[in-house]
C-alpha cells in the first residue's frame, strides 16, 4: 500500500509513544466508542432464539422498540455462509442484492437498509443486524427473481429457503414470535393496556353533566310498561342496562378501571358518576355513541320483548343479555 504522508507522520508518532501511552489513547478511543449514542436490546438473549425454518435464529428488541434479528441469524436462515462478502466495503447481504440477477426485484429502502445494517449493544458486547421486516422483504424479492427464472444453479438453494420462510410467517407473525421469545409480549400488553386507559379515562373526575338525555329514562320507563312518579329517580333496570349495553361495549380494561376507581358502597352507589372520569375526545365520544344506539332501539320497540329482539340483532349473539326486572 502507498503511504501518503498522513500515514507515515501517523506511524512517526506512535514509534515515539511508550506502551503505556499507546494502551492509554486505545482505552480512551474505545471508551469514545461505547459513549456513542447506538441502541441497546431491553429484551432477548442468545440462549432465548426464535425457530425460522427449524433454525435456532438470536433476536432482540431494541430500546427503541425495534426488533432485530442478527446478521448470522439471517445467513444461516437462508443457508448463506458466514464471513465477509470478499468485496471491500461491502458486507455479504449488500453484495447479494447488488447482483444483476437480484437487484431489479431489490427496493431502494431495501437496498439501503441491506447496506447499512443497525448497529446494538447486547451487554457489554456489539452486535449487527436488520429490523425483522428486513427477513421477510429481501425473501419476498429473491422470490421474485427466482418466479422471473434469473437465479443461478447456486441461488436456487437460498430461494428454496426464502419460499419456506413466507410460506410459514408474515410480517405481523415474526414480531409476534420475537416478541414472545424476548419477553417483549408482556411490556407490550402493558403498554398497550395503559395507551386504551389513557385516551379513556381521566386522572380526576369532572363536575356533573348531564351525558344521558332525559329521553333515555322516558324510552325506558315506556318499552317497559312503567309508571313514572315525580319521586322516582329511575328505573332500577336503567342503571344495569347502561352498564351492560354502554360501558361493557368499550375496551375491556376500560370498565374494570372505573369499577377501580369509583367503587360502591355497601348500598351500591358510587360517590360520581363513571361517565365523570372519560375523556371528552375518546371516552365520552364512544360512551354518547353507544347512548344514541340504545335510545334508536328503544324508539323502535313497543315493549320489553320486541326492545329485547331488536338487541339480540342489532348485538349478535355473542352478548347475553339479563332482562330480568
Amino acid at each position: 500500500m502507498k503511504e501518503n504522508p498522513q500515514r507515515k507522520g501517523g506511524i512517526a508518532r506512535s514509534e515515539k509513544l511508550s506502551p503505556e501511552e499507546r494502551s492509554s489513547i486505545a482505552r480512551e478511543a474505545a471508551k469514545r466508542r461505547w459513549e456513542e449514542p447506538t441502541p441497546k436490546a431491553m429484551f432477548g438473549a442468545a440462549d432465548k432464539p426464535i425457530k425460522i425454518a427449524d433454525i435456532e435464529v438470536p433476536c432482540y428488541v431494541l430500546d427503541d422498540g425495534r426488533r432485530v434479528i442478527t446478521t448470522t441469524g439471517i445467513l444461516d436462515t437462508l443457508q448463506m455462509a458466514r464471513g465477509g462478502a470478499m468485496v471491500k466495503g461491502m458486507n455479504r447481504f449488500e453484495l447479494f442484492a447488488s447482483r444483476d440477477r437480484i437487484r431489479p426485484f431489490v427496493s431502494d429502502n431495501l437496498f439501503e437498509r441491506l447496506k447499512n445494517p443497525i448497529k446494538f449493544r447486547v451487554g457489554q458486547f456489539m452486535a449487527h443486524g436488520f429490523d425483522s421486516d428486513t427477513l421477510i422483504e429481501l425473501a419476498e424479492a429473491v422470490i421474485k427473481a427466482d418466479d422471473a427464472g434469473v437465479l443461478q444453479t447456486q441461488q436456487k438453494a437460498i430461494a428454496f429457503q426464502c419460499r419456506v420462510i413466507t410460506a410459514s410467517l408474515t410480517r405481523v407473525g415474526l414480531i409476534a414470535l420475537i416478541d414472545e421469545a424476548t419477553g417483549y409480549q408482556e411490556k407490550r400488553e402493558k403498554d398497550e393496556l395503559q395507551q386504551i386507559l389513557t385516551a379513556y379515562l381521566l386522572p380526576e373526575h369532572r363536575p356533573w353533566m348531564q351525558t344521558i338525555p332525559s329521553e333515555f329514562t322516558s324510552e325506558v320507563y315506556r318499552v317497559y310498561g312503567w309508571k313514572r312518579h315525580a319521586s322516582n329517580r329511575g328505573p332500577r333496570y336503567a342503571g344495569k342496562l347502561i352498564r351492560q349495553l354502554i360501558y361493557e361495549r368499550m375496551p375491556k380494561p376500560v370498565l374494570p378501571k372505573l369499577d377501580e376507581i369509583n367503587p360502591s358502597n355497601g348500598r351500591y352507589q358510587r360517590k360520581h358518576k363513571h361517565h365523570q372520569f372519560l375523556t371528552e375526545k375518546q371516552g365520552l365520544d364512544h360512551f354518547r355513541s353507544q347512548v344514541i344506539t340504545v335510545m334508536t332501539l328503544l324508539r323502535i320497540s313497543k315493549n320489553k320483548s320486541e326492545f329485547k329482539r331488536h338487541l339480540q340483532t342489532f348485538f349478535g349473539g355473542q352478548m347475553s343479555f339479563d332482562f330480568t326486572d
